[in-house]
C-alpha cells in the first residue's frame, strides 16, 4: 500500500491569521514528515494559490527537492490541479492528510479523495482552522474527527 503525505496550506500567512494553537499544528506536521522521510514516503504540498504559495511555507517544515508541489484555487486540493497525477506517478493508495483549514481544505480533500478510492488518514491532532461566529476552532476540530472518524466513500475511506 504506497502511502503519501499530503500537506495542505501550511504558509506562514495562513498560520498567522489566527489559526488556532499553530505551533503545535507545526510541530505534529513536523513529526509527520519526518516520519514519512524516514519511511521512504513521499510528501506532497499543496499551497492556496491566494497566498505566496510554496515559498511562503512556514520555515520549520522542510520541503525537499523531489517533492511534489501542487498549488490549488480551491479547497478541493484535486479540483483544477495536478495532485491525481502526482499521487498516480508514485501509485499511490494510502493518503495521510494534514494542515490547514480543518473546515475547508482539509474536509473538502479528504472526502474527494475517498471518493477517488483512496484510503485516507487525518491525523487527528495535525490540522487546525480559526475560530468561527459559531463555534470555536476547538469545536471545529473536534466536530470533524467525529464526522470523518469513519467516513465511507465507495471503496474510499477517511479514517481519523
Amino acid at each position: 500500500m504506497p502511502t503519501v503525505l499530503i500537506i495542505v496550506d501550511m504558509q506562514r500567512s495562513l498560520l498567522e491569521d489566527e489559526t488556532w494553537d499553530p505551533d503545535r499544528v507545526v510541530d505534529q506536521v513536523c513529526d509527520l514528515e519526518r516520519a514519512a522521510r524516514a519511511a521512504g514516503a513521499p510528501v506532497v504540498w499543496v499551497t492556496d494559490s491566494r497566498v505566496e504559495p510554496h515559498s511562503d511555507i512556514d520555515a520549520r517544515l522542510a520541503p525537499q527537492q523531489g517533492d511534489a508541489q501542487v498549488t490549488k484555487g480551491n479547497c478541493d486540493a484535486f479540483l483544477d490541479t495536478t495532485l491525481q497525477t502526482a499521487l498516480e506517478a508514485v501509485s499511490a493508495d494510502h493518503l495521510v492528510v494534514c494542515g490547514l483549514h480543518t473546515d475547508f481544505c482539509i474536509d473538502t480533500t479528504c472526502r474527494r479523495a475517498a471518493s477517488l478510492g483512496y484510503q485516507v488518514t487525518l491525523v487527528e491532532d495535525a490540522h487546525s482552522t480559526f475560530d468561527r461566529d459559531y463555534l470555536t476552532a476547538e469545536q471545529v476540530i473536534r466536530h470533524h474527527n467525529a464526522i470523518l472518524a469513519d467516513f465511507p466513500a465507495g471503496k474510499g475511506r477517511v479514517t481519523v
